[in-house]
Formats: C-alpha cells, structure tokens, sequence
C-alpha cells in the first residue's frame, strides 16, 4: 500500500511539473505580444468596455432588436464556439516513449490525469461563457435557474465529448476519415444539442435523461482513451498541435504558411475568357481577377461576406443602414489596393501601361470584384428590413440601382 501511494505521488509530482511548465510557456507566448504598451492602450480599454457593457445588460433597459433576438441564436452560438477552444492533452512527450511503454500504470495515470485537468479546464471556461450570457438568459428569454444550470450542464458535457472524441479518431485513423468521422460526430452532437436547448422547457425527464447520457458517454470515453496502448506517435502528434496551438494563433498573422503547388487552379480551371474584348484594359483586369480568386485573398472575402451578412441582418433598420454603406465602403478600399498592389508585382512593373490604361482596367476588375459581395450581403439586408424571403429581390435591386453609380464614379476618378 505504502508502494502503492509512493507511486502515485510520483505520477502527481511529475504531472503537476509537466502542467506548471505548459502554462508558463503559455503565459510566455502572451507576453511576447502583450508589451505593457498593449496594455496600456488596447487590453486596458477593451476590458473596461466589456466590463460596462456587461454592467448595462444588467441594470439598463435592453435595446429591441436583442430582446427580440431568436432563442435559437443562443445555442447555435454555444455549440460553434465548442470547436474554437481547446482540446485534449495528456502532458506526453516524444522523450517518454521507452519509459511509459514499459511503465504502463505510468502512462496510465499521466494520461487520466491530462484527461481530468482538460475537462476542469473547460467546464471552467464554459462557466465563464455561460455566465456571460446569463442577463440575455434571464432578462430576453427569463430562464430560472433550474434550466441555466442544466444548459450549462449539457454544453459542458457536449464540449467533453467533442474533445474525446475528436481525440480518439484522431489517434486511431488517418488523412481523409479524419475529416469524414470528425465531421458525422460534430453533425450528431450538433443535432442533439440545438434539438434539446430548443424543447429544454417542454420535458425535465428528457433533459436529466440526456445529461445523464452525456455523464456516461464522457466516462466511457475516458476510460477508453486511458487503455489506448500502441498508439504513442499519433498521441505526440496531437500534444505538439495542442501544446502550440496558441503559438500558431498568434504567428498567423505575421508567417504565411507554406502554400502546395497545384498543377491546375480549382476556380477558372481552363483559363476562361471573363470578357469578350480582348483588348488591353481587359486583359489586365482578367488576370487581376483571377490572380484574386485563385489566391489567399478570396478566403478573406468570404468570411468578409459571412460577417457582412451577420452586420446587417441583426442590428434594426437605420443602424444596419449605416453599417452596409460602411462595409460597401471598406470593401471598395480593400479590393482596390488589392489591385493596385497586383499591378506593382514585378512581371507587371516591366509592362509599360499608362495611367489611362490602369484606370480603364480598374473600372472593370473593381466592379466584379465589389458586384458579389454587395449582392448577397444586400441580399441579407432586404430580409432583415422587409423580414421576408422576398426581400432578396428587393435588396439586391436597391443594390443594383443606389449603390452602383455611386461606386462607379468612385472608379472613374
């Protein structure tokens, strides 16, 4: 017995060693971006706006377009933000790999103790998020108590399962039914969750009986992962992506990855002709529109679309208003530098093009590249004032007939 408790004091001792070293490279990843210059002018002020605004959800009257906002709203909002936290780890490393496999209550107890602090860790977070969230819970849709525990409950327990599971299928397969089983097991909880938050006050025994559910699928789970055996080197791989998840967050926006070469683009896969004159102005907007949608850019304009929609479809009529000409506006200005840094790369600087020559081109690349967005985005804006399908046909037309001109002399300057 005394070997026995000796033995997990060392499990512990090393453990805790191993957990104190990750949260302090951690914490040194946030300082090497977070100068006291930082939080003095952004990290300062941007909790202090936080911290108001959460006091004015709760004593101030709301505005209406949130005590109007759809329950719905909640839990798809809860379950997208399920796969943007964390994920498991069990504190194992490459150097361990001879040591744990013949010590295996070693590797047994690193892991089920990774596996408990990964679940603390989020059902802390999750209690933060849930406490967020708790003026719109209790003062637009008047939760009792009894029904905010229990959400919390079930997300947190769906969070865990997510995490388990994405972990087991990561380690037991490969390449492409990684992506295809992770992405049924996201589908099935997804479907259960938003189908449970929304009949979460039509049956307290339904409720419990899912909760309880989840309780027994995480202890499986758990149990199953802690007697995985053979599996080392796909089990570090998922520690090394863990461990500098944080780091790639952070260096993503000043180290480009490295992009695969591509023996044929996916979009204008035959060189298509975009316009019927083949003359000079065109043929440089062609390829400026191409080398647009060909590169990293058109991913940026998509999720600059999905956000644009969002801007304009949930604020009240004269604020979303306002917000479209802005985005109409900031999207004009992105485009075109995209074009005017295109035209400075080194093959074109060689081509002798005048300045009448850019303008011309401008005028048509800049209008396929605007035409798109504006589309659906004032699409997404006739729904909203009109709160009708056929607001899309009236959205797109007012696009077509207020916003057009005006952009199109913005070109010809």
């Amino acid at each position: 017995m005394a070997s026995k408790k000796g033995l997990e004091g060392q499990i512990n001792s090393h453990f805790m060693r191993r957990w104190k070293d990750h949260i302090g490279k951690q914490y040194g990843v946030i300082r090497s971006v977070v100068d006291l210059a930082v939080l003095l002018y952004i990290v300062v002020p941007a909790m202090l706006v936080i911290g108001r605004s959460y006091y004015v959800l709760w004593v101030k009257e709301l505005p209406v377009w949130l005590m109007e906002l759809p329950y719905p709203v909640i839990p798809i909002l809860l379950y997208s933000l399920i796969y943007f936290g964390g994920g498991l780890m069990t504190y194992q490393e490459s150097a361990d790999a001879l040591f744990l496999r013949q010590n295996e209550r070693w590797r047994k107890g690193i892991v089920w103790r990774g596996i408990a602090a990964s679940l603390v860790a989020q059902a802390l977070v999750w209690g933060l998020i849930v406490l967020f969230l708790l003026p719109l819970l209790l003062r637009v849709y008047a939760m009792n108590g009894a029904e905010i525990w229990l959400l919390y409950a079930v997300v947190t327990g769906v969070k865990a399962v997510a995490m388990l599971s994405e972990n087991m299928i990561a380690i037991h397969t490969a390449r492409w039914r990684i992506v295809l089983y992770q992405s049924l097991a996201q589908l099935g909880l997804g479907g259960l969750f938003v189908t449970w938050a929304l009949t979460l006050r039509q049956s307290w025994s339904v409720s419990l009986l899912i909760a309880l559910i989840l309780l027994l699928t995480v202890i499986w789970l758990s149990r199953v992962r802690m007697h995985t055996a053979g599996r080392f080197e796909a089990e570090i791989r998922l520690e090394e992506y863990q461990k500098t998840r944080l780091t790639g967050m952070v260096l993503s926006g000043a180290v480009s990855s490295p992009r695969k070469a591509k023996a044929r683009p996916w979009i204008f896969r035959r060189s298509n002709q975009l316009f019927k004159s083949r003359n000079a102005e065109n043929r440089i907007a062609e390829a400026n529109l191409k080398a647009f949608y060909r590169g990293r850019d058109f991913s940026i304009y998509i999720q600059f679309i999905g956000v644009g929609l969002v801007a304009v479809a949930i604020p009240p009529f004269p604020v979303n208003a306002v917000v479209f000409c802005l985005l109409t506006a900031l999207l004009y200005y992105w485009l075109n530098g995209f074009r005017k840094l295109f035209l400075e790369r080194d093959l074109l600087a060689i081509l002798p093009m005048s300045p009448v020559l850019k303008r011309n081109s401008a005028r048509a690349c800049n209008r396929l590249l605007l035409q798109p967005a504006i589309l659906i985005i004032a699409a997404g804006f006739g729904v909203s004032i009109f709160d009708a399908i056929w607001g899309i046909a009236l959205g797109i037309a007012a696009a077509f007939a207020l916003y057009m001109p005006y952009i199109a002399k913005m070109l010809l300057r």
